[in-house]
């Protein structure tokens, strides 16, 4: 009996575990990216918003439509202590509190399937090693005799599998990392400017 290395032939052999593999790769990919176009039209710079809001707010009546100019999320944020500014305090700081627990959720979206397919791919890469190393020693009790070259097809193709897992997976965490990392420091910027225009408009 002689050991293939054929590419297809080992894929054809593991097929359900690096089916659902490829799934996870392409799922990875699409969130991956739909991300990096979404985080690419938020930013949040703190010194560049305390440059312009108090000329925003300086507008008065029309200082919703010069929103724009503070990109988002922070003019969602502007506009709903705008809507707010003529009630209470509490009800003032309430509103920008939502609004700002809603624009983290929208950057949260998605991210945490990032982290699931980070852990979760070595583990199905492993359980196609496992599924594999079966196949080769069956092969091996089915021959009766041999020498290595009985499993090695086998435990090539069980190898594949985690080799594959692991590629699936490296790219997922470290989006995930950054991603996270990067909604962290966005949430803690967009909490100091909104206390910032609380603070304003309070004073008004």
């Amino acid at each position: 009996m002689t050991a293939s290395f054929s590419i297809k032939e080992m894929f054809l052999l593991g097929w359900p575990i690096l089916s659902v593999l490829l799934i996870c790769s392409m799922v990875s990919l699409a969130v991956i990216l739909e991300r990096w176009v979404f985080f690419r039209k938020r930013k949040v710079d703190v010194k560049d918003f305390f440059a312009k809001i108090e000329k925003v707010l300086a507008q008065g009546k029309e200082a919703h439509s010069h929103c724009a100019s503070l990109g988002e999320p922070m003019c969602t944020i502007v506009r709903a202590a705008l809507t707010h500014k003529d009630g209470s305090n509490d009800s003032l700081e309430l509103a920008v509190d939502r609004t700002i627990r809603i624009q983290v959720g929208e950057l949260e979206s998605s991210v945490p399937l990032l982290g699931t397919v980070a852990a979760a791919a070595p583990f199905i890469g492993l359980l196609g090693t496992v599924i594999g190393i079966i196949r080769a020693f069956k092969s091996l009790a089915t021959a009766g005799a041999g020498g290595p070259q009985v499993v090695a097809g086998g435990i090539a193709e069980a190898l594949v599998a985690t080799a594959f897992g692991l590629m699936v997976a490296i790219p997922a965490l470290v989006a995930y990392n950054y991603y996270s990392t990067k909604i962290r420091r966005m949430t803690e910027s967009m909490e100091i400017c909104a206390d910032g225009v609380v603070d304003l408009i309070e004073k008004k």
